[in-house]
Formats: structure tokens, sequence, C-alpha cells
């Protein structure tokens, strides 16, 4: 069984911290005599539901296109719901209450509940995101090597409020090793 957890895109998809989303320029449009339309779509690689690959954070990782879809294959997922408000970190304590199933599971999925906000306040969702700390990227790292991915169903990892901390976690989770970062997700 599949269950997809992708948002659609669209050009009003919110972008973490307020950055560009996606633009349609029309190319070709029969309404002005062309035989078919087209659209040029320019989009920033971090928009929407998306994975960081090592390389995101790692100049010597994989870069996403050096996977498989084998590699992005999940056999034994785990969700927990950690409700975070507006700019709260998600950290090591978080996650210690459930520290033997996530040893269990190759990717961890954490509901926030901040995806409520995505539709009725994209503004909100993409600039007081709650993020994942150091601290908790540290203990799976340290405790889970069987872990080959996270997801959030927030704007990104990084809080906006708390950028240089989430700049940590992604280095930290993403650096000398095969593992995903997968943002935005729909976990509802």
């Amino acid at each position: 069984m599949f269950i997809l957890l992708s948002h659609k895109l669209s050009t009003t998809t919110p972008a973490y911290a307020g950055g560009p989303g996606l633009t349609l320029k029309p190319l070709k449009q029969i309404a002005k005599g062309d035989s078919s339309n087209s659209y040029l779509i320019e989009m920033p690689n971090h928009l929407g539901t998306h994975i960081d690959a090592p390389r995101h954070f790692d100049p010597s990782g994989r870069s996403i296109a050096e996977y498989g879809i084998e590699d992005l294959t999940f056999r034994r997922p785990l969700l927990l719901n950690i409700p975070k408000q507006d700019s709260e970190l998600i950290t090591a304590e978080d996650l210690t209450a459930y520290k033997e199933k996530i040893a269990e599971s190759d990717i961890l999925l954490i509901k926030t509940g901040f995806q409520r906000f995505r539709e009725s306040d994209p503004e909100r969702y993409s600039m007081h995101n709650p993020g994942f700390s150091s601290d908790a990227a540290s203990y799976i790292v340290k405790n889970f090597p069987k872990l080959r991915a996270l997801g959030l169903d927030t704007v990104s990892l990084s809080s906006v409020d708390h950028r240089e901390d989430g700049r940590l976690s992604h280095k930290i989770l993403l650096s000398g090793r095969d593992f995903f970062i997968i943002e935005d997700m729909d976990l509802s």
C-alpha cells in the first residue's frame, strides 16, 4: 500500500521564511493563436514537499539525483504526534519516551500539527514554524543507526526563529552518512 504524503504545488505554496515560490510563465497560448499551451515553470528546489539529501549541508555528500527509488522506499515507518506551537523546537527530551519504537524504524515522521496553518495562515506557517533542535538531531544520530529518514509536517526542519540551530540540525543529520530529511509533508 502506498500513501500520498505530499502537498500539491501551486503558485500559493508557502515558502520557507517567505522566500520565492512557484511561478508559471506562459510560453505558448492557444488563446493567442499558438498551437498549444506551454509554460516555463520556475521554483526553488526547497518549495513544497521535498527531500533534503546529504549534499544540502555536506559538500562531499550525495545529491538527491544519486539515489534510486529503492533508497527512498521505507518498510518500517513510525509516526509520532509531538504537538508544537509557533517557533517551538522538537527536543531530544520529546523523543526519549519513544526510544524503543524509533530504534525499530527506518523513517521517523513527526506530526507537530502545525500544518493546519499551511492553508489558513501561510505567513504564520512559513515564518514561525516549529523546528527540530540540534540536541534532537544529535540524539537521532547517536542512538538510531538504522533510521534513514526524518519527515516533518512543517515548512522546514529549521525554525525561522531558530535558524542557526536549524542549520546545525541539518549538518548533524546529513553529514557523513546517507540520510534524508523530508520537509513540508502532509501528515494529516
